[in-house]
């Protein structure tokens, strides 16, 4: 969306049925479960407006219950695979404690990949697992408490020195401000920004591979992008 996308408010309904941009079943391609075969269910609509962003997530008009979403999570998902990558936009802009639940109950291990600025209850899972990507200077207290893994996108000439994290503000007016950090010890991962450009992107994988190295972070980076994974 390059941060074109309108900034839709959090909408919690009852959780019976959700604005669902697409569902399909694949290979997850990043973060702490990238290679793993996993459905992904896109949930439509977002909070904040990333200038990076190369996300379709307005253009649907499905709003499938939550029934439906089960059915054919459990139709895309072979035997052997019982995982689910919820993601937007924005995940939690939605209720989606009732799907999150029935998943769990199901058998399911479930990865949430937030912005984490909002939050809906959730149980506590040993198989839920909240992947923060930071996108502000703040993020909800719920999201610190709960987080297991935390991703961050990287360009070349705005990390912070002290922790290698990353310095630009993801918002349209782009300023130097420091995204909010971990503040216990967890996961981290870094990627390189997609900057459009081989030169760039070089560059930024690079600075990912130095800030890896020296802070001993996890480098992750796109494999869906690299290996043509549709």
């Amino acid at each position: 969306m390059l941060g074109t996308n309108p900034l839709r408010p959090q909408e919690l309904e009852d959780g019976t049925q959700l604005w669902v941009q697409e569902l399909f079943y694949t290979l997850q391609g990043e973060g702490p479960f990238a290679g793993r075969p996993a459905v992904f269910l896109r949930l439509a609509g977002c909070n904040l407006c990333c200038y990076f962003c190369d996300t379709d997530f307005e253009s649907s008009q499905w709003h499938p219950t939550l029934d439906e979403i089960i059915g054919k999570i459990e139709g895309l998902s072979p035997a052997p695979t019982r995982f689910v990558v919820i993601t937007g936009g924005e995940p939690f802009r939605q209720n989606i404690t009732p799907l999150v639940t029935t998943l769990l109950e199901k058998g399911y291990a479930v990865q949430i990949e937030t912005n984490g600025t909002l939050w809906v209850d959730l149980p506590e899972h040993e198989d839920l697992h909240i992947v923060v990507s930071p996108k502000t200077g703040k993020l909800n207290e719920n999201i610190r408490r709960r987080a297991t893994h935390y991703k961050y996108v990287l360009l070349d000439g705005a990390i912070d020195d002290s922790d290698g994290l990353p310095l630009m503000y993801t918002q349209p007016d782009a300023k130097v401000a420091r995204l909010a950090r971990p503040d216990r010890r967890l996961p981290v991962f870094v990627m390189p920004m997609d900057s459009g450009s081989d030169e760039a992107n070089t560059r930024n994988t690079r600075a990912c591979v130095e800030t890896s190295k020296r802070f001993g972070y996890t480098l992750t980076l796109q494999l869906h992008k690299i290996l043509n994974i549709p």
